[in-house]
Parts: structure tokens; sequence; C-alpha cells
């Protein structure tokens, strides 16, 4: 699993300017977008298996945030 703070601090920095640039959001929305994501409690939670990739993270948050859009 992915317990290294600094590499979950990475990665959440990486999906909020992902999910930023994909949705045409503001930084304080992607911000709240991925904070309230089951994708980052995971992340925080040490539930994401070691050697998940960014892009597969990428398009669970994405597909996750879109859903609640809808």
């Amino acid at each position: 699993m992915i317990t290294d703070k600094l590499e979950i601090q990475k990665l959440l920095s990486r999906l909020t300017a992902y999910i930023a640039s994909k949705l045409n959001l503001s930084t304080m929305a992607a911000v709240g977008a991925v904070c309230m994501s089951k994708v980052a409690n995971e992340l925080a939670g040490g539930k994401i298996p070691e050697g998940t990739t960014f892009e597969e993270l990428s398009e669970q948050l994405l597909k996750e945030v879109t859903m609640a859009g809808k």
C-alpha cells in the first residue's frame, strides 16, 4: 500500500492540477473536488496498492468527479 506521506502529497497535488486542467476548474474548486473524493480518502488512509499508476488514479478520480457533477 502507498503509505509514504510525501508520495501521497505529491500524488494529491498532481491529481488536483490534473482535475483543474481536465475540467477547466479553478484551483480552489479542484482542491475541493479532490479533497472530497474517494480516491483522496483511500490515499490518505493507505488503501491504495503500491504500484498503482498516476494514470489509474487520475482516471478513477475523473470518473468520480464527473459522476458527482451530474
